[in-house]
């Protein structure tokens, strides 16, 4: 069932955006975004929605790509409702996702703690000084290499008795969902990849697609390492080419300044609409997350 739901934009203050971002955007680039202006918020401050086209945009500035990124996240994680028992329910018009981000597929047991709390609870977010000064405590000279992030992925999920990182079994899960028959295995699943970034041509199709992207990216909520992995790409593929981008032992490396600014302050960086930002950084960011934090002995 498809949910009606206003498309249109709607006007607020810099303390609504502010306390929306903390409350229920709880990303550090979109909850950024959402305080500053620049993802406009539609349907009401209640229930808050925005446009994927939108959000792929954002992602795309500079030339690059990532935004096609967002938009799996978006037509996934993101693409229903809240009903009154405080779960994801109805599925939203096309084009459209939902900005209460706790308690959605996207949010899982084995996070950072730093813009939420409870993962499974609607409107739980709040920034936690304690958590990102965890996250702060591995930088050397105000920068945190990405071996470090990967064993603070490790540690985040060896805090929580509820984190799950059953690789195997998520992906039995996921292929669950997305295949008609187990036949058609992965061979299905890389048409409707090679499908899934083309045109949408009809409503019918789009509506496949974001079935697809449910699926895709439920791996991610069954399998907490993996989501971790890949919110943390996000962060690495954004950076990697701003122009003062650093490297610490051949490894990518995040400021803390940066960080601070997004998830404390929820501001985005000067110039970020200016580099161009790829789904490829993305790729190859999680997968080596992925990597090193599987070696510490995590799963």
């Amino acid at each position: 069932m498809t949910v009606e739901a206003d498309c249109k934009k709607i006007q607020l203050s810099f303390t609504e955006r502010l306390a929306l971002a903390e409350k229920k955007a709880t990303c550090p680039f979109i909850g950024a975004a959402v305080a500053t202006g620049d993802l406009p918020v539609r349907n009401s401050i209640t229930e808050p929605l925005a446009s994927v086209d939108d959000v792929t945009h954002l992602g795309n500035s500079g030339g690059g790509d990532l935004g096609e990124v967002l938009k799996i996240f978006a037509k996934g994680n993101h693409a229903r409702m809240f009903d009154d028992s405080g779960k994801p329910s109805a599925l939203l018009p096309v084009g459209l996702f939902s900005l209460d981000f706790p308690g959605s597929q996207g949010s899982h047991p084995g996070h950072s703690g730093i813009l939420q709390g409870n993962p499974a609870k609607r409107d739980s977010g709040r920034f936690s000084q304690s958590d990102f000064d965890r996250l702060v405590n591995y930088a050397t000279d105000g920068f945190i290499k990405q071996s470090d992030v990967a064993a603070f992925i490790a540690e985040n999920l060896a805090r929580d008795p509820g984190s799950k990182v059953d690789s195997k079994e998520a992906a039995k899960l996921v292929l669950q969902d997305i295949s008609d028959a187990h036949s058609q295995g992965w061979d299905l699943v890389k048409e409707k990849l090679k499908s899934f970034f083309t045109n949408e041509s009809s409503a019918e199709q789009s509506d496949q697609k974001r079935e697809f992207a449910e699926a895709l990216t439920k791996v991610a909520g069954e399998n907490n390492l993996v989501g971790s992995a890949g919110e943390f790409g996000l962060l690495f593929a954004f950076f990697a080419n701003k122009p003062d981008a650093k490297t610490i032992d051949s490894e990518p490396a995040l400021s803390v300044a940066d960080l601070t600014l997004m998830f404390k302050d929820k501001k985005l960086p000067q110039g970020w609409d200016t580099w161009e930002k790829t789904k490829i950084d993305w790729i190859k960011n999680t997968a080596q997350l992925l990597i090193s934090a599987a070696s510490l002995n995590i799963a």
